[in-house]
C-alpha cells in the first residue's frame, strides 16, 4: 500500500467516536426475525380473556363465554384455558381443606338407622316391639341427628364461600359441556366437573342437600294447603330424614283425593280405605279419579292435630311400614274434622 495511502486511513479512523471504531458488520443470526405483529395482537386478546376469567367468579356466563374464546383461538388459547381451569381447581381445592362433620356420630346414626329399618322389614311387627324397640331407637337417633345437624350447621358456615365458588365453577363447566354437545371438546369438561363434583363432596353432605331441594319444592305449595296438613306432611319428613330416608314431594293431586276421602268418611259415616261410593272403592280408584297414582293409604280418627295422627301411624305395625316405605316419593294428605287420610306415591 502506498504510503499515502496509510497516512489517509489514519486520519480517518482518528476522526471517528471512540464508540464507532473498530466497525462490525455481521449478518443477521438465522432464524432470527422481527416479531410478527399479529402474534402480539393475539398474545394480547388471549390475556385479556385470561384476565376476564380471573377478575369475574361471580359470572359463570362471563367466565364460560371466556374459556369458549380462548378454545377457539387454537392451541396455544387452549393451552391457556387448560392452565386457568387447573390453576382455579388447585385453588378451591385449598379452600376447601379441613375435617369433614361427622365421624363417630355418623356411625352411631347408621346403626340405630339399621335398628330401624330391620323393625320396619320384621313381618311380624307388632305395636309392642315399636314402643319397646321403635319408640327409644327413634328417641335416640333425633338427638345424635340433632348433634350432627349442629356440627354440620359450624361446618357450613366455614365452607360458605368455597361451597358458593364450587358452585359457580360447576355452572360455568356445565355452560360449556352444553356448547360443545355434540362436538368434540377441546377440554376434558367432564374430567372436571367430576372434580369439581369431589371438592363439593367434601363440604357438602350429599344426603342433606337432595332433601333440601324436595323440601324447597314442598314449601313452594304450601301455601296452597291447610297449614295442619302441611304440619303434617312436614312432620312424615322429618321423620323420614331422621331414619336416613329420602322425604317425601307434596303432590296436591294426592292432597286432592285424601281430603275427599276423609270428608266422604266424615259425612257418609263409615271409616275404611274401601269407601262405598261409585267410583271411589279403592284409594287406587281415588287417585285415578284426582288424576294421579298411589301406591299407599294410612286412616285415623280421633282428633284435628296433625301430631296424633301421625303417632298414632307410627305405633301401627302397617302404617308405620307406609310412612317409611323406601319405594314412596310422594305423599297427599287430606283432612276433614277428625278424619284425616294420607296418600303415598311412588
Amino acid at each position: 500500500m502506498p504510503k499515502s495511502s496509510g497516512i489517509l486511513l489514519l486520519i480517518v479512523l482518528a476522526g471517528l467516536p471512540a464508540s464507532a471504531a473498530p466497525v462490525e458488520f455481521a449478518s443477521p443470526a438465522v432464524g432470527h426475525r422481527p416479531q410478527d405483529g399479529r402474534a402480539v395482537e393475539q398474545g394480547q386478546e388471549l390475556g385479556k380473556l385470561s384476565g376476564v376469567f380471573r377478575r369475574f367468579r361471580a359470572d359463570p356466563k362471563r367466565r364460560a363465554d371466556a374459556i369458549r374464546q380462548l378454545a377457539a383461538a387454537g392451541p396455544q388459547g387452549v393451552a391457556a384455558a387448560k392452565d386457568l381451569i387447573d390453576g382455579e381447581l388447585r385453588r378451591m381445592a385449598v379452600g376447601v381443606e379441613g375435617p369433614s362433620p361427622g365421624g363417630a356420630l355418623d356411625e352411631k346414626i347408621a346403626q340405630v338407622r339399621k335398628v330401624l329399618a330391620e323393625l320396619r322389614a320384621d313381618e311380624g311387627l307388632t305395636k309392642e316391639k315399636i314402643e319397646q324397640v321403635g319408640l327409644p331407637a327413634l328417641n335416640g337417633l333425633t338427638l345424635l341427628y340433632q348433634q350432627r345437624q349442629s356440627q354440620l350447621l359450624r361446618h357450613r358456615a366455614k365452607f360458605a364461600r368455597a361451597r358458593q365458588q364450587l358452585e359457580q365453577f360447576a355452572e360455568l363447566l356445565r355452560l360449556l359441556e352444553a356448547e360443545w354437545k355434540g362436538t368434540q371438546s377441546p377440554l376434558p369438561v367432564q374430567d372436571y366437573l367430576q372434580q369439581t363434583d369431589q371438592l363439593l363432596g367434601k363440604i357438602v353432605d350429599p344426603e342433606q342437600a337432595k332433601a333440601e331441594r324436595i323440601m324447597a319444592e314442598n314449601a313452594k305449595l304450601a301455601g296452597r294447603l291447610d297449614p295442619r296438613v302441611v304440619d303434617g306432611m312436614q312432620g312424615l319428613n322429618q321423620l323420614r330424614i331422621v331414619c336416613g330416608l329420602p322425604p317425601l314431594l307434596i303432590d296436591l293431586k294426592l292432597c286432592q283425593a285424601a281430603a275427599e276421602h276423609s270428608a266422604d268418611m266424615q259425612s257418609h259415616k263409615f271409616f275404611a280405605h274401601e269407601s262405598p261410593l261409585p267410583g271411589k272403592r279403592t284409594f287406587q280408584d281415588r287417585a285415578a279419579k284426582a288424576g294421579t297414582t298411589a301406591s299407599g293409604e294410612n286412616i285415623y280418627v280421633g282428633s284435628v292435630s296433625a301430631s296424633s295422627a301421625g303417632k298414632a301411624w307410627f305405633l301401627s305395625p302397617g302404617h308405620h311400614k307406609n310412612m317409611l316405605n323406601q319405594q314412596h316419593r310422594r305423599q297427599g294428605l287430606g283432612r276433614s274434622g277428625q278424619y284425616w287420610t294420607h296418600l303415598f306415591g311412588s
